[in-house]
């Protein structure tokens, strides 16, 4: 089984640890900008000999104190969200140290969309905003409408950023699902192919194979139970063992060609032509010499355009007599094999093969065991080339149905 890894990795711990570091400096820095717009009006009207300045001055401390706090509270808001917003939004009430984590933690919210916890904090921070403002020691005299038309727009701000960023987590994780799904449908596109490839081969090999090997089989079953041959018939048994041991050792050659290197295979002559019609009369002289012979009608509206047939086709009809005629010497020994080809250009072309069964006739001498991958072969050929094979017994008698597509 193919495995796929994700196209995007989480961010390593390094990673992680740098980017909380630069929001917290972040935070630290807007943090301390807040401060000095805050209390530098209170520094220059105050005089530091006075009592006033012992009051700014303990605020002060006690600003950047909850300042530091707050921005420590900062990695915290992945485990507790909301609290933890809560609490350092609710410290910016007397902290503007703590402004910048209160703004960090209001836009880290927002990017979870969840409108009920943005709105509690955004209302918060924009309530906290405004009594900031109006609780300094010393501030300048503005219209309370305005500091509150400023707090919501601020909060705005915020809320609108970290919807905008929480969006483009989303989208960049959506985007990663569909790389990775459409990773995964590649390599199952893949996996399908090679197996697809595989059952193909296997069909060929057993397409080009079955029929040489059962006449080597049955040949050589022949010499090993009639040691009373004369020699000129084992001399002649023995040759066509020979000539067909060759020929399936060179269709082989062919076969694991296109395994080893199917581009090179397509654009290069193959060592042997694939068969076709054209190649009937040597199949059939081949079967009637190992003792089935066979014979062969063409209807009238066919007659005469069989050679105008795709060399496909021609190939796909050739595969199904070769199978049909190696069947019957296995399973019907000595019978004769019936082949009727006919159909019309532009239609169909058809198939058939009959045989007799034979009264209790004894599979040949030698023959291999039935692998039980021809018929199925052969109908996923026709199946694939666009038509339909059926095969069964009735009436003592075999017998095997095609038809494909009429292309030229």
């Amino acid at each position: 089984m193919t495995t796929t890894k994700p196209l995007l990795r989480p961010p390593r711990r390094a990673a992680r640890v740098w980017g909380t570091l630069w929001r917290m400096a972040l935070a630290l820095f807007v943090g301390i900008g807040a401060l000095f717009i805050a209390y530098s009006l209170a520094l220059d009207t105050v005089d530091p000999t006075g009592p006033e300045s012992l009051e700014v001055g303990a605020r002060l401390l006690l600003d950047v104190m909850l300042g530091f706090v707050a921005i420590g509270l900062v990695p915290l808001r992945h485990r507790a969200p909301l609290l933890v917003a809560i609490v350092i939004i609710v410290m910016s009430v007397v902290s503007a140290t703590a402004t910048g984590a209160a703004a960090l933690v209001l836009v880290s919210l927002a990017t979870r969309r969840r409108w009920p916890e943005i709105t509690v904090a955004a209302v918060l921070f924009a309530a906290v905003t405004v009594l900031f403002d109006v609780a300094l020691p010393v501030r300048e005299e503005s219209p309370l409408w305005q500091l509150v038309l400023t707090a919501v727009v601020i909060s705005a701000i915020l809320v609108v950023t970290g919807m905008y960023i929480g969006g483009r987590r989303q989208l960049l994780v959506s985007l990663q699902d569909q790389a990775d799904s459409a990773l995964r449908e590649q390599h199952a596109q893949r996996d399908q192919a090679r197996l697809s490839e595989r059952a193909r081969i296997a069909r060929e090999m057993h397409d080009v194979l079955a029929h040489r090997l059962s006449l080597v089989a049955l040949h050589a079953g022949v010499l090993e139970s009639r040691p009373d041959l004369s020699a000129a018939q084992r001399a002649s048994t023995v040759g066509i063992v020979r000539e067909n041991a060759h020929l399936a050792l060179g269709e082989l050659r062919d076969v694991l060609g296109v395994l080893r290197d199917p581009a090179e295979a397509e654009g290069s002559q193959r060592t042997q032509p694939q068969p076709t019609l054209a190649g009937l009369t040597d199949l059939l002289e081949d079967s009637r010499r190992a003792g089935t012979p066979a014979s062969v009608e063409v209807d009238e509206a066919a007659a005469g355009h069989l050679d105008g047939l795709a060399d496909a086709t021609s190939r796909h009809l050739y595969r199904f007599i070769q199978e049909g005629l190696t069947n019957a010497r296995k399973h019907a020994p000595g019978q004769t094999v019936a082949v009727r080809l006919g159909g019309e250009p532009g239609g169909r072309v058809t198939l058939r093969l009959h045989n007799p069964l034979g009264a209790g006739a004894p599979e040949a001498a030698g023959a291999p065991p039935p692998s039980g991958l021809g018929l199925t072969g052969l109908r996923e050929r026709a199946r694939l080339a666009g038509g339909e094979l059926t095969a069964g017994v009735a009436r003592g008698s075999f017998t095997v149905e095609a038809w494909l597509p009429w292309t030229r």
